[in-house]
């Protein structure tokens, strides 16, 4: 048995054998000396950089819109605050555009759709901004209503298609008929209402309507002569006489004169004298339709009639 000194260590016998540590990694140190990693732990983060734990990577349009949400509630928030906010407002405002266009979300593209090329370059002189502008906090509303007012349009829709197109869908007002009034010609729509941008010149194919309030009496009319396209293309104009009636000008000069009421059934009786006797192919000054029981048919050569043509002006 060993001495054993008092205050001095005991001396381990070089042939004693360490003991076992139970859970212990038996994986050899690396060639580098380093120590073996103990069971159990994961390794320490290096010296001066922090842990991430469960990043999530987030992409650009997700976080553009995050940004602009938390713009946008700041601004509310402050805006809440009543006049005495509103430079601190408006300065949040410049702040969330110059964000806005910082993370690449601004206005690259104008797409106009059912727009025709008649209309085009008035709907897009009513666009009152610029491209490159910040995109995500423009005035939908705004631009929608700019649009809705130019003459040629019924109705709009605008939205954004990311990253920076603008959409703007356009239903455009039906071109009905040129109206001649007061030496002045017009184009005007299915409902009566004058298309101020439209150039009357550049719709010679659409029906010409002559005569005090024959705008607002032209879509029962022009529906009931479309129904008749043989009428209809010897046709030169209708003329609205007294706001209460119309004549039928036929481009050989004749005229035929419709009631004030029941114009379809008078019609109806027209259809049968052009079918039966061709009636439109024989020669005539008048076709008298006014009473519903007769009908008064004035040979050319008995009573030639003027031409009565409307004025030729190229007003718009």
């Amino acid at each position: 048995m060993p001495a054993v000194v008092r205050g001095g260590r005991r001396q381990a016998s070089p042939t004693a054998a360490k003991p076992e540590v139970r859970g212990a990694s038996k994986t050899p140190r690396s060639q580098g000396g380093a120590k073996p990693r103990a069971a159990g732990r994961k390794a320490a983060a290096p010296t001066g950089k922090p842990r991430v734990i469960g990043s999530v990577h987030m992409p650009g349009e997700l976080t553009a819109w995050l940004a602009v949400l938390v713009i946008a509630g700041l601004l509310s928030v402050v805006l809440l605050t009543g006049h005495r906010a509103q430079a601190l407002g408006g300065a949040m405002v410049s702040f969330a555009d110059g964000r806005v266009a910082a993370m690449g979300l601004k206005l690259k593209k104008i797409s106009l759709v059912g727009v025709s090329p008649d209309a085009s370059p008035d709907v897009r002189k009513a666009l009152d901004f610029e491209m490159n502008q910040p995109f995500a906090l423009m005035d939908l509303a705004a631009v929608q209503k700019s649009v809705e007012n130019v003459g040629w349009v019924k109705s709009a829709t605008v939205r954004r298609q990311f990253p920076g197109v603008l959409i703007i869908e356009v239903v455009e007002r039906p071109r009905l008929a040129v109206w001649q009034y007061n030496g002045k010609n017009t184009v005007i729509d299915d409902q009566g209402n004058i298309i101020p941008e439209a150039i009357s010149t550049k719709f010679t194919g659409l029906p010409y309507v002559v005569g005090e309030g024959a705008n607002e009496a032209a879509p029962e009319i022009i529906e009931l002569m479309r129904q008749r396209p043989e009428l209809l293309q010897r046709t030169y104009a209708l003329q609205r006489v007294d706001t209460r009636r119309w004549n039928i000008l036929l481009k050989n000069t004749a005229v035929i004169k419709l009631p004030a009421l029941n114009q379809e059934q008078a019609l109806a009786k027209l259809d049968a004298l052009m079918a039966q006797q061709r009636v439109l192919d024989q020669g005539f000054a008048s076709i008298d339709l006014l009473d519903p029981d007769a009908l008064v048919v004035v040979p050319l050569e008995a009573h030639p009639a003027p031409a009565v043509h409307p004025a030729t002006s190229t007003a718009h």
